[in-house]
């Protein structure tokens, strides 16, 4: 699971603004956006630089859930709120193989339809696994972020995600 904590950003903002912002009296303006400043620490997934990756953080939204998007520390991830609550987004994680977990097919407004490996552990998170896609995408929901439907914010990325084409697709017992 993603670490959850958050790390302040250090004094070392400050020593490297621009000397011109501080000059123009904006100091305050320079400790103000410091003291904001906060990343989701998120291991990245082995294949984080695939360039399909790429495409999805760039055009991820800047608020899932009502919660504001986050820095991260790692290469293709994402975060939405902040601390236990946040939402985290891995792309390039393993792809899960054929498996008899829960897996759901959910289809956003649009019609877009995603796979996904759906598993809930004891400490209130829902996580997320993209099936049949690679690079694979794991999105980790806490419950107290989304306490009546975690999926909505898989349902959220449904168009996001779609981009990444697949190639294999959750089958039932009456598939086989």
């Amino acid at each position: 699971m993603p670490t959850r904590h958050d790390s302040r950003c250090s004094a070392t903002a400050l020593r490297t603004a621009p000397r011109a912002v501080v000059a123009a009296g904006a100091l305050s303006a320079v400790l103000l956006g410091a003291a904001g400043c906060t990343a989701v620490t998120v291991p990245p997934g082995p294949a984080a630089a695939d360039p399909a990756c790429a495409d999805v953080i760039v055009g991820a939204p800047e608020e899932l859930l009502g919660l504001p998007r986050q820095e991260t520390t790692s290469q293709g991830t994402l975060a939405w709120g902040t601390g236990d609550g946040a939402v985290v987004l891995r792309c390039g994680v393993a792809p899960p193989p054929p498996t008899t977990e829960h897996c759901a097919t959910l289809e956003d407004t649009s019609g877009t339809q995603i796979d996904w490996i759906v598993r809930e552990d004891e400490s209130g998170y829902v996580r997320f696994t993209t099936y049949g896609r690679e690079p694979a995408i794991d999105l980790t929901v806490p419950r107290a972020s989304a306490p009546d439907q975690p999926s909505a914010a898989a349902l959220d990325l449904g168009q996001l995600v779609g981009a990444i084409p697949a190639t294999a697709h959750c089958v039932g017992a009456g598939d086989l």
